[in-house]
């Protein structure tokens, strides 16, 4: 039965990452949506707060454009939060397969 601990301490450990980085998705996309994503990253450049006012800009118009369509607003909201991490530098770690 020891065999199974590290497996499931590994699994333990992946299931927390998962939380983590769905907490800060969800903590992104609530920024977009309240038009404060510049807050959220605690940008001061003035081309990075208009790059988050165009994402901001872009939230808004996939989400009215994909309402009625779940799984085509996911992905555009995965490729919006894509674009978040490269445009800002958001530091993650790679998920190991």
């Amino acid at each position: 039965m020891m065999t199974k601990f590290p497996e499931k301490l590994r699994m333990k450990e992946q299931a927390e990452e998962d939380r983590y980085f769905a907490k800060r998705d969800l903590e992104l996309i609530k920024a977009m949506h309240n038009k404060k994503l510049a807050k959220a990253l605690s940008l001061k450049s003035k081309s990075q707060k208009r790059d988050a006012r165009s994402i901001e800009r872009d939230f808004k118009k996939v989400t009215k454009t994909y309402r009625k369509k779940p799984k085509k607003l996911l992905k555009a909201y995965e490729k919006l939060l894509n674009k978040v991490l490269i445009l800002f530098h958001i530091n993650i770690k790679k998920k190991g397969k």
